[in-house]
């Protein structure tokens, strides 16, 4: 159950896509991603901004500038009258240096608004943006999810390291490693529990990676 902040939260994001849907010619398929997302899942955390990916639906799988330029003036006149700020593209993996893997095909229906078909990121998918970005106001987000899902160590270990290895050199690259091994040694208990192996979990993220030779567990930091 959502508590009564989530639900306004929730109710402003559906109002949003409300809004948009009347200025739209055709059908289109939004992904939320960011706060926006976080707020359905269950995270309260106030925020007056929605991030989403945005695809027109059109049997001729063509869309023309004019069509780009509407759906951009819709938006922001969306965005100008309820107030809310809107950070969107027709392809979210370039927001970041790391790959999103299979987001699209993982995504999760969320509800229709008119011709609008609204899905949410997959919270495992989610993750990897805010690991990316790791600002103190992100690891907590992750934190609320993560429990609120009950997703599992495992399954995240995996995800975050096949992510590593689909993404192209960079420095965010070796941020983002860094970022694990910090959220899983700094969180790693208190998410899934005392019997939680830090050294374990970071090394078999690094294995998975392909990072070279991970360290032993030392059973004395068990």
């Amino acid at each position: 159950m959502l508590c009564r902040e989530a639900k306004m939260q929730k109710n402003l994001i559906d109002l949003f896509f409300k809004e948009l849907d009347r200025t739209l010619s055709c059908p289109s398929l939004v992904i939320l991603t960011g706060a926006a997302a976080g707020a359905i899942y269950g995270n309260v955390r106030q925020s007056v901004d929605i991030d989403f990916e945005i695809r027109l639906k059109r049997k001729d799988k063509n869309v023309t500038r004019n069509q780009e330029n509407i759906l951009q003036d819709s938006i922001r006149e969306t965005s100008s009258k309820l107030g809310i700020a809107s950070n969107y593209s027709d392809d979210i993996s370039h927001w970041s240096m790391i790959n999103y893997l299979n987001y699209r095909k993982t995504a999760i229906p969320y509800k229709k608004i008119g011709q609008i078909d609204v899905r949410l990121m997959a919270p495992e998918h989610w993750t990897i943006g805010k690991m990316t970005r790791f600002l103190e106001i992100d690891v907590k987000d992750m934190v609320k999810v993560i429990k609120k899902k009950r997703l599992s160590a495992g399954m995240l270990i995996a995800l975050w390291a096949r992510a590593l290895r689909a993404s192209p050199l960079s420095l965010t690259k070796g941020q983002f490693r860094r970022n694990v091994e910090t959220f899983l040694n700094v969180h790693g208990k208190k998410l899934w529990g005392a019997t939680f192996d830090r050294q374990r979990a970071i090394n078999d993220f690094q294995r998975l990676a392909g990072l070279g030779t991970p360290r032993r567990s030392p059973k004395s930091k068990l």
